[in-house]
């Protein structure tokens, strides 16, 4: 009885103790369970803020949810009650939203009845519900709940996640987060960047980060700025937090790239090669392509490009980068397949209608060129400098469709972004030759000389101009230069017999255009300085008096002026060198009409001569007078007039007769006067069109990075199961009835007497 006593009562302490245990320990296990959530939260929010999902499949991060699941699987066990199923539910929803299965957890809330329960669990399936895009359920709930700046700030990205960007704005004029670390005015100038208001957009960045220094509000607002071309500041931004993230150091890297900062762009691509990352390493190769490309290592570009192909798939800027090496080749169908390629995929990819436009442009197809120039009007950017090269193809473009007006405009501007473009200087020189601004174009070729020395057309149009301008001292060396580049260039051959001639060095002329003539009988030009020429030995001939071998040269003149005739009837000016051949054979008649044929300055000239050949001054002052009527400086017309007035022409032709090969005088046309003055012969010759390979130096395509995304704020909340209740109901004192136990020799006592427990 004794023993039964006492087991009665350890048991009934053992039931109090264990009570009491199981209260205590459910409260410590949902603690620790909030504990948990309090650290898994900032890293599932940095998964937003730094739109990294990965961060969630971290092992510190599941390490951490497997500790949540086991302590809470604890305290259900403890302390769950069949009223406490919501609070259940909720606390479930939460741990599957901690794992990123938000649709699931949203499915475990959608239906329930909280109108009587905790306002948390509102606010909990709001965010379920923002989770999983069902935005106008998330707002519902919102309201709900107790109200709070996580609330107001997410019902703000509930809207701009929906693109309603309009009721965005409106919610943001009549509400405001404050304390959200930035993230209020972070959404805020998403919504306005949406709106294409990026000046706000900025505004609102910058003052997210004065709040909170966040790598996100720095790489929104650097792209902002690049992309409204604010790079420097932008380069900023991305420098910033290159330091401490990867995701900016590629971005970093692409800005120097926008500023033609090749080399520094290649140091950091090359430095983030050098980690384990792998999510950024197909934009790292294909910045360092782009960075070779820019140094101009072309080999190492396309090297670069190849690899970058193996990681990524094909972008417009990685297929146009590609085909900008072939253009530095030169490899025009190659080119023009792959900038085609990117357009049938974006047609609204700019950067290949240039590509293309130079790949048609290589192809001579210039039509053609000047459309895709067109499409491509506003990604020529008329400040940068690496932009000179396609103003120049577009302007040769233009050029030779004699579209002379926008190749003009084109040329200049090619000019203003770099002032050493020969180019575009000799394109310029083109244009103002076929407008006849002859000392403009020498202008511009001097100065494309000075950069580019070794084309021989360029040599050979500055000689031209310089002859337009009775500069052959100048010339003879131009000239020289450009026969030296190419002995096949006839129009510099034809300038080199010009000026040696002029050089007094008649022979080798002579001989020179002999041989021209017999390669290219077809130009009318030839023929015509072959025949000066031909007219000075005559004349040279007739000072020595040998009278056959003049004639035989004067004969020769005249056939050769009439062959350049034929074949060139609209160059009138011929007639004035047969005119002179004429009057040299005396036939004065016929000399006067070919001098009409072609009424210029140098006409009037020599018709003036012709007269005082005949001793009839007073015309040949008249004529005379109205060549220095139309040109006052000229110095044959000053120097015939001076003769003529002070009657010296006969003491001139006696002196200019007897001079030998030491004569003192340097003209040629005074030298070899047949009558002490000087008849004024008309050079003919061609200016090339010129034509250049092309640098085909792009601008590179920029890898324009569009990660636009909202900040919320996840900040879920457990909810405790209801207190379990002890039954407080007396128990019944279980009565005894007394017993007399009479023992062998002791007193009769009535009663029970227990035993002192220890």
């Amino acid at each position: 009885m004794l023993q039964k006593i006492r087991l009665l009562f350890t048991s009934s302490m053992l039931l109090m103790m264990t009570l009491l245990t199981q209260g205590v320990a459910s409260a410590q296990d949902f603690n620790e369970c909030q504990r948990i959530v309090k650290d898994l939260l900032p890293v599932f929010n940095r998964s937003f803020e730094e739109n990294n999902p990965a961060l969630l499949r971290e092992e510190t991060y599941q390490r951490g949810v497997r500790n949540l699941q086991a302590a809470y699987a604890q305290y259900h066990k403890q302390a769950f009650q069949p009223s406490d199923s919501v609070q259940r539910m909720n606390n479930e929803a939460v741990i599957l939203a901690l794992l990123g299965n938000y649709q699931k957890a949203f499915h475990i809330m959608e239906e329930l009845d909280l109108n009587t329960q905790d306002p948390h669990l509102h606010y909990n399936r709001g965010l379920f519900s923002l989770l999983s895009g069902k935005y106008d359920e998330a707002r519902s709930d919102f309201a709900d709940a107790p109200g709070g700046t996580q609330a107001t700030l997410n019902t703000l990205v509930s809207y701009a996640k929906q693109k309603k960007y309009g009721e965005a704005m409106g919610y943001a004029n009549g509400n405001n987060a404050k304390n959200t670390d930035g993230k209020w005015n972070y959404n805020l100038g998403m919504i306005y960047k949406y709106n294409g208001r990026f000046s706000e957009a900025v505004d609102e960045m910058a003052t997210a980060i004065r709040q909170k220094d966040e790598m996100a509000y720095r790489l929104q607002r650097g792209d902002i700025l690049m992309r409204t071309g604010n790079e420097k500041k932008a380069v900023k931004d991305f420098e910033k937090v290159s330091r401490n993230h990867l995701k900016a150091q590629i971005r970093y890297a692409n800005a120097l790239l926008s500023l033609n900062q090749f080399g520094a762009a290649k140091a950091v691509f090359e430095k983030y090669l050098e980690t384990d990352g792998r999510t950024f390493r197909g934009d790292a190769y294909l910045g360092m392509a782009h960075s070779f490309y820019g140094l101009k290592q072309i080999s190492e570009a396309q090297r670069y490009y190849k690899l970058a192909s193996t990681l990524k798939r094909e972008t417009p800027a990685l297929q146009s980068g590609i085909g900008n090496t072939h253009l530095s080749k030169h490899e025009y169908q190659t080119a023009f397949t792959l900038f085609d390629r990117v357009i049938k995929k974006d047609s609204t990819y700019l950067p290949a209608y240039l590509g293309r436009a130079v790949s048609y442009y290589g192809q001579k197809k210039y039509d053609l060129a000047l459309k895709d120039f067109k499409k491509a009007e506003k990604a020529l950017n008329e400040d940068n400098k690496f932009f000179a090269d396609l103003f120049v193809t577009k302007a040769f473009s233009e050029y030779y469709l004699k579209q002379t007006n926008p190749a003009q405009d084109d040329f200049q501007k090619a000019i203003k972004l770099d002032p050493t473009r020969y180019e575009a200087l000799a394109g310029m020189s083109g244009i103002m030759i076929d407008q006849k601004r002859y000392s403009e174009a020498g202008q511009f070729l001097s100065k494309a000389l000075v950069y580019e020395q070794g084309y021989d057309l360029m040599w050979s149009n500055y000689g031209s101009l310089l002859m337009h301008f009775d500069m052959y001292k100048k010339g003879y060396q131009v000239f020289k230069k450009a026969v030296s580049l190419n002995p096949a260039n006839v129009n510099a051959q034809n300038g080199w017999g010009i000026v040696l001639l002029e050089n007094d060095q008649l022979d080798k002329s002579m001989a020179l255009f002999d041989s021209l003539v017999r390669e290219k009988p077809e130009l009318p030009y030839l023929h015509n300085n072959h025949g000066i020429i031909q007219a000075y030995i005559g004349n040279r001939h007739s000072q020595r008096h040998q009278v056959d071998e003049a004639n035989a040269r004067y004969d020769g003149a005249f056939n050769d002026f009439k062959t350049a005739m034929d074949n060139a009837p609209s160059r009138k000016f011929y007639n004035v060198n047969q005119g002179n051949v004429y009057r040299y054979l005396e036939k004065f008649d016929e000399a006067k009409l070919s001098y009409q044929t072609y009424q210029d300055k140098s006409a009037l000239n020599n018709t003036a001569v012709m007269y005082a050949g005949k001793e009839q001054m007073k015309e040949a002052k008249y004529y005379l007078g109205v060549a220095l009527q139309i040109d006052s400086l000229h110095r044959v017309f000053q120097y015939n007039m001076n003769i003529l007035v002070k009657g010296k022409q006969k003491e001139m032709m006696r002196l200019v007769a007897s001079s030998d090969e030491n004569s003192p005088f340097s003209d040629i046309g005074i030298k070899y006067s047949r009558d002490g003055f000087v008849t004024i012969y008309l050079y003919d010759y061609e200016y090339d069109v010129l034509s250049f390979p092309g640098r085909h130096y792009m601008p590179l395509p920029v890898a324009e990075y569009q990660e636009d995304y909202f900040i919320p704020e996840y900040d879920f909340k457990l909810v405790a199961y209801e207190k379990k209740k002890v039954d407080s109901e007396k128990k019944k004192r279980v009565r005894y009835r007394s017993q007399k136990v009479k023992l062998p020799g002791s007193r009769a006592k009535s009663g029970t007497k227990c035993p002192i427990l220890f």
